[in-house]
């Protein structure tokens, strides 16, 4: 679940922590990170809120001690990057990838913390996400951890900036040699959509993307809770630091994949506008994505994983963007649909 800045007058960034919640591990505004060499859960072994809060370390040969893990060097350094694949022999040359969405949160005054959903999961549980998800699609699937979460070393405070998307785009190449893949059906929720958005303006590779909730206008988003900010006085991410998708759409190489933006008009949590402003800058540029309006589970308004899921599953299976926009429709409808629906 990515958990991004969001426009409403609220004095937390991101999202507030139920009051019965027990005391979370959490870093003061300036307190430093403390990053320790990575752990390597397994089976049903749970993640480590304090490793995605301060940061793992890992080498080239610590790598290979890491269930289908890969090292990926970038400018400057390199990370481990785990996967958890889920093969489906009969797919051939396409595979499902999924990008999970941010843990790390933002409490008043600018205090770190890591949403407490995700020290309860562990690899058992992805790789059996991703093992129905394969199942849906009827092609292999497969979860990729982003630097610093999910078994993968990195720095999850440093995300949304051009070494994540070096990191991921490095194991898609890796993952593609291993697997023989021709063709990938990205799927991204909030924080990965915004890989996601990243992936498209890069690769050649990539059939479909569907982007949920999808941080993809970052830099209009930052700048916007940057000014509300200030009544909180806590530190804010730097704007400038960030790698924004909707800056690039004029770097899509070809026709190009398709593309399906799953948004809800009520998003608490990145603006709907953002989300909106995306799909209008790739029309300018003389793409066709299909923006599918729908109802974001919770609270927030914000969690859109199963509907797009399923639609990259329909997709897998040969379904058109009608029948995909149909379908995920039914699966999460709005109380009242807008006027403005597009598709």
């Amino acid at each position: 679940m990515s958990v991004f800045g969001h426009w409403i007058p609220a004095a937390t960034l991101f999202l507030s922590l139920p009051a019965e919640t027990p005391m979370p591990p959490r870093l003061m505004p300036n307190e430093v990170q403390r990053p320790a060499a990575l752990r390597i859960p397994r089976g049903r072994q749970t993640f480590d809120a304090r490793e995605a809060l301060n940061g793992a370390t890992a080498t080239r040969r610590r790598c290979t001690e890491v269930p289908d893990a890969y090292w990926v060097p970038i400018p400057g350094g390199g990370a481990c990057i785990r996967t958890y694949p889920a093969a489906n022999r009969s797919g051939g040359g396409t595979m499902l990838v999924y990008l999970p969405g941010d843990v790390l949160l933002r409490g008043r005054g600018g205090v770190r913390l890591i949403a407490g959903s995700y020290a309860r999961r562990s690899p058992a549980d992805i790789r059996q996400e991703m093992t129905g998800w394969s199942r849906n699609g009827g092609v292999p699937a497969i979860f990729i951890a982003r630097p610093g979460l999910y078994g993968s070393s990195g720095n999850h405070g440093a995300r949304r900036r051009i070494d994540e998307v070096r990191l991921v785009d490095g194991a898609l190449d890796r993952i593609k040699a291993r697997y023989r893949v021709s063709r990938f059906i990205l799927a991204g929720q909030s924080g990965g959509g915004h890989l996601v958005a990243a992936l498209v303006n890069r690769r050649r590779d990539i059939a479909a993307a569907f982007i949920g909730s999808g941080l993809v206008s970052a830099v209009e988003v930052m700048r916007a809770y940057q000014a509300r900010r200030r009544r909180d006085a806590g530190p804010v991410e730097d704007p400038n630091a960030v790698y924004d998708p909707i800056g690039h759409v004029g770097e899509i190489a070809g026709p190009g994949p398709d593309i399906f933006v799953l948004s809800d008009p009520g998003d608490r949590i990145v603006p709907f506008l953002s989300q909106r402003h995306y799909v209008e800058r790739l029309r300018s540029a003389g793409r066709h994505p299909t923006h599918i309006l729908l109802r974001g589970e919770g609270r927030s308004r914000h969690l859109l994983a199963e509907p797009m899921k399923a639609g990259a599953a329909l997709y897998a299976r040969g379904e058109d963007a009608a029948a995909i926009s149909a379908a995920l429709r039914a699966m999460a409808p709005l109380p009242s649909p807008p006027e403005e629906a597009q598709h």
